[in-house]
């Protein structure tokens, strides 16, 4: 008589908690790592310091960190919404799919300035530190026009708010499946990345920290075994 041995029916389960919480921890390094790692020269005048930030590699890692955090929130939190469809109430799935389509949203046109400052300024920062007198360049001017330009405002701030949007939804949905105190980081973190950039590093950093820390809360609330 043989027997056979099939896989516990918690195991698709298992994985996708899994999943979904190693996509939030990584985003929420993301976002630690992105303040951190980035450059801090004085940015009020064209100096070689500031044109030798623009050209690090500092500058292009620590962008690209920024970059991956925000791409990775939209498949985190469908990934959420999918572990606590079977034992949360239809609103919840339903207003974790519509902040999944914010934040998606928001972060791909966040993404498109994201991309910009860490490839185009870090040309112009190459480029001024091989002139004799990176100061003469003018290449501050040129670095302002590409973050200041109306189309490029347009999209950042309109990526910027849709995520701050996804960021409220989600505190919604989950108020009452996690509490307040495990999803308040994470949507104050989104609706505080938009005037965060007029802070100086410290600040920065620590916001930073604080979406950080709510990515990981998140990915607590993925871990937990739904009970119905």
């Amino acid at each position: 008589m043989s027997t056979t041995t099939t896989r516990p029916p918690t195991t698709s389960a298992t994985s996708a908690r899994r999943a979904t919480a190693a996509a939030f921890v990584a985003a929420g390094a993301g976002f630690v790592l992105f303040p951190v790692l980035r450059p801090w020269a004085d940015e009020t005048r064209a100096t070689a310091e500031l044109a030798a930030a623009f050209a690090s590699d500092r500058w292009v890692v620590a962008h690209l960190c920024g970059i991956v955090a925000i791409g990775l929130l939209a498949p985190a939190l469908w990934g959420l919404r999918s572990v606590l469809a079977p034992a949360a109430p239809r609103r919840v799935a339903d207003l974790l799919a519509s902040a999944t389509g914010l934040v998606g949203a928001g972060g791909f046109l966040a993404a498109l300035f994201f991309g910009a400052e860490m490839f185009g300024i870090q040309a112009v920062g190459r480029a001024a530190t091989a002139a004799p007198d990176a100061a003469a360049t003018g290449f501050l001017d040129v670095v302002t026009d590409l973050r200041t330009g109306p189309l490029a405002v347009t999209l950042f701030g309109a990526g910027l708010v849709l995520l701050a949007a996804g960021g409220l939804v989600t505190a919604v949905a989950l108020r009452r499946v996690a509490g307040w105190w495990l999803v308040a980081p994470f949507a104050l973190g989104l609706v505080l990345l938009l005037p965060q950039f007029w802070g100086g590093p410290g600040l920065r950093v620590a916001h930073g920290a604080l979406l950080g820390a709510g990515c990981v809360l998140l990915a607590v609330v993925a871990l937990r075994r739904p009970s119905r």
